[in-house]
């Protein structure tokens, strides 16, 4: 039975406990909530995980398209380690055992395993007990999250509940990433589409106005010739009836035959005019 001390100790701890976890929660949500780079966001909280639990590696392996779980984001391992960690869930693995069954597993003593938790038996910097905790998104297991320290019997039962807890924030982190990813994609998509219409209307338009101004000058184009026209026939026909009577000897008639010709080819160019101006 637990004496009075023992009993106010205990709901001490599990006050501290309480509070911890409220504080780390919290602080997930906000990283979770705040449309950050994913990787930045995993980064945070591998960081915060490891300073509020005072943990000595941690770790978010997630599964790629290839069907390997890598090492997204860590904290406390070695480069070669995170190197080397690459490899597809299976059952002789405790990440591999984690993800396939989506239970956490703990381990309190380093000297007790019988697999490795990824691709060797090395722990590694000299790491006592870990915890691997399933990471899902809409029920589906995405990746695992693993915990360790160099203490013995770090993990107890009560870390149980916020490491899930932790582990679901983590998947929730992820997919909104995605689906944050996939409305960027989105709206890029959609300016590209926007600017490429915006500028078929522009060239229409522009069309249009050229169209616009050809048409008006086809009409200017009417009028003027049509006015030339009349001017051209008076001319011309007077200037024919002067040649036709003035005699072969008089020295004007060469004058008078040059502004014959000449007005003939005015007509000439003023119907072409017209025929263009009716064109358009």
């Amino acid at each position: 039975m637990e004496t009075k001390s023992k009993v106010t100790e205990r709901i001490l701890r599990e006050k501290r406990e309480s509070e911890q976890k409220l504080t780390i929660l919290c602080e997930i949500t906000r990283l979770v909530s705040s449309l950050l780079h994913l990787q930045y966001v995993l980064d945070a909280i591998v960081d915060l995980l490891t300073r509020e639990f005072k943990l000595d590696a941690c770790s978010i392996r997630l599964l790629d398209d290839d069907g390997n779980m890598r090492i997204k984001s860590h904290k406390g391992l070695s480069e070669k380690f995170v190197k080397t960690a690459t490899r597809k869930p299976t059952i002789d693995s405790y990440s591999g055992e984690c993800f396939l069954t989506g239970k956490i597993v703990i381990v309190n003593e380093a000297k007790e395993i019988d697999k490795p938790i990824s691709t060797t038996l090395l722990v590694g910097e000299n790491i006592e007990s870990f915890a691997v905790t399933p990471i899902k998104s809409e029920g589906n297991i995405i990746g695992v999250l693993v915990t360790a320290s160099k203490r013995k019997n770090y993990f107890h039962e009560r870390y149980n509940d916020v490491i899930y807890i932790i582990a679901n924030q983590i998947g929730m982190a992820i997919k909104i990433s995605q689906l944050y990813d996939d409305i960027y994609a989105f709206n890029r998509e959609l300016e590209r589409k926007v600017e490429e219409r915006t500028k078929k209307l522009e060239e229409k338009s522009r069309q249009l106005v050229e169209a616009e101004k050809l048409a008006a000058l086809g009409k200017m184009a009417n009028m003027v010739a049509d006015e030339c026209r009349n001017s051209l026939t008076v001319v011309g026909g007077f200037s024919k009836r002067v040649y036709k009577k003035t005699p072969d000897d008089d020295p004007r008639k060469k004058d008078l035959r040059i502004i014959v010709e000449e007005v003939a080819v005015l007509e000439s160019k003023v119907s072409k005019i017209v025929k263009i101006g009716e064109k358009k």
